[in-house]
């Protein structure tokens, strides 16, 4: 404050009057000391400028003999500014160090408590060690695991509420009638789901195509769905993430032998160029088309991923989207069908994001779209989640 104040006083000054105005500036505590110990700061060029850098240092060589009554106005002017900067430098590099030092409290704070929460996870008094008999083969594990699905029909069978209810064997093992290798790959799962963090989430299984279908009868009838595939990543563009996952264009997907796309039938692009119809930018000025006239479907086939597609994104050539882009459609989530609509026109060719909300968290390899009459599409984006 004294310092702005001492600057104030020299600035109020009359330029012929660089007497008074030192008057002024050695009323004020701190400014002889200021002009007599002031030393050419380095940072000066940047903060003044070269030629006022070049004044104060030739006013402070001079300040050095030169007695302080006859300090002349730009001297006593430069070397209060210089000396404000420098001590506000001084506070911004401690604000600095301040606030580096909290950010790394925070993560030494949340690493410590991350690994407070894992050793809790596995010494609690409380999780007993659970003998299970699963189809003739023996298994255990603890109840914290098979109850880490909060809200399923697993966690509640072995909740600790149902066990008087729970089927057991001659040794007094619980006794469940599925199949072992697939009970035991939910329950690999479910263990590996306790070691996760953010950073690396647990995969999921792999289920070879024999057994997909016993495989998700049994996730749905313990209500796993949503706890296994909610873990399969974040929501995204499914055609990208498979690309990246394959590390393979995204306009090469069906050349590459990861989809296949099916027409009921075409009078468009050539069967060649179909997935480019989901590349990044998909086609301009031309399309994938039905025969004009007929009822059209196209079919997607994931060779080697499963997808749940939660939302997706049509866009229409615009050239024909008046006469043949149909504005109601059936959507096809492997058994399951969703009917949807939109008012395709030459201003309004893109439907944006549509959700799909009812596809009840199982993944497919398989969707289709059947449109009412025609179609001619430039683009399809679909939003969702990948697993191998």
């Amino acid at each position: 404050a004294g310092l702005s104040r001492a600057v104030a006083g020299v600035m109020a000054e009359p330029r012929n009057s660089a007497a008074g105005a030192i008057r002024y500036a050695t009323s004020l505590p701190g400014c002889v000391h200021l002009l007599s110990t002031a030393g050419p700061p380095p940072q000066a060029g940047p903060l003044l400028g070269p030629i006022a850098t070049a004044a104060v240092h030739s006013g402070m060589a001079n300040a050095g003999r030169t007695p302080l009554h006859a300090a002349s106005y730009e001297q006593l002017a430069s070397m209060v500014s210089i000396r404000a900067a420098q001590e506000r430098e001084k506070a911004a590099q401690r604000l600095r160090a301040i606030a580096a030092a909290e950010k790394a409290l925070d993560e030494r704070r949340a690493a410590l408590e991350e690994t407070e929460r894992r050793i809790a996870a596995f010494v609690d008094s409380d999780d007993d060690v659970i003998e299970l008999n699963i189809g003739g083969q023996l298994m255990s594990t603890t109840r914290a695991v098979l109850t880490s699905a909060e809200g399923s029909f697993l966690a509640g069978m072995f909740s600790g509420n149902f066990d008087h209810g729970n089927k057991k064997d001659k040794a007094g093992r619980i006794f469940l009638d599925v199949d072992p290798p697939l009970f035991a790959k939910i329950l690999s799962f479910l263990r590996l789901c306790r070691l996760a963090t953010p950073e690396c989430p647990a995969p999921l299984p792999y289920i070879g195509k024999d057994v997909r279908s016993e495989y998700d009868m049994m996730l749905k009838y313990f209500g796993l769905e949503t706890f296994m595939y909610n873990s399969a990543g974040t929501s995204s563009n499914i055609f990208q993430r498979i690309a990246e996952m394959a590390g393979v264009s995204q306009s090469r997907l069906q050349s590459s032998e990861l989809v296949k796309i099916t027409l009921s039938s075409t009078g468009g692009v050539p069967a060649t160029h179909h997935e480019e119809v989901v590349g990044e930018g998909g086609f301009r000025e031309r399309s994938i088309e039905n025969s004009y006239g007929t009822p059209g479907m196209i079919t997607i086939r994931f060779l080697k991923h499963r997808v749940r597609v939660e939302a997706m994104e049509l866009r229409a050539k615009v050239a024909d989207v008046a006469e043949h882009m149909s504005c109601s459609w059936e959507f096809f989530h492997g058994n399951e069908c969703m009917r949807m609509t939109y008012p395709f026109s030459k201003t309004q060719p893109c439907t944006g994001r549509l959700e799909t909300t009812r596809t009840r968290g199982c993944f497919v390899d398989e969707i289709a779209w059947r449109f009412a009459k025609d179609f001619c599409l430039e683009h399809i984006v679909l939003y969702g989640r990948v697993t191998e």
